[in-house]
């Protein structure tokens, strides 16, 4: 299967810090690493948060989910944290079950995920750890 995953940036002003991306489409071991590549370009050095609103991402297999994994290593060397929203019910299930639950801030939705960042952002105070967090 050659599946299709496509981002969309949507800049917030309010938190320069923050990288905010919508992904559409179906993200499995064809396309992963290409995700993970176009996602790094996009980072700018100030940025040390992600959001990735997986709405409308109708298929993730493992790889994607290791792609996830290591996007948070990423940011959290550089003091911020990854908000994932608006998770599949399937792709929720996944998480929960697993942990990956405790690894990521999971929010139900984009506005949720920002009013969290806007209120708490990163460097401002000690934020709770998360495991391996290292």
């Amino acid at each position: 299967m050659t599946a299709a995953v496509h981002l969309d940036p949507h800049p917030d002003d309010t938190l320069p810090q923050t990288l905010v991306i919508a992904l559409s489409g179906e993200l499995d071991y064809t396309n992963a690493e290409e995700l993970r590549a176009r996602i790094l370009a996009l980072l700018t050095a100030e940025q040390s948060c992600l959001v990735l609103d997986l709405a409308d991402l109708t298929f993730c297999d493992s790889t994607g989910i290791r792609i996830f994994l290591a996007l948070r290593t990423v940011i959290i060397d550089r003091g911020g944290v990854v908000s994932l929203t608006d998770l599949h019910p399937r792709l929720d299930r996944v998480f929960q079950m697993t942990g990956l639950v405790h690894f990521f801030a999971v929010q139900p939705t984009r506005a949720d995920a920002l009013a969290v960042l806007r209120a708490h952002p990163p460097g401002a105070a000690a934020r709770p750890r998360l495991p391996a967090d290292g």
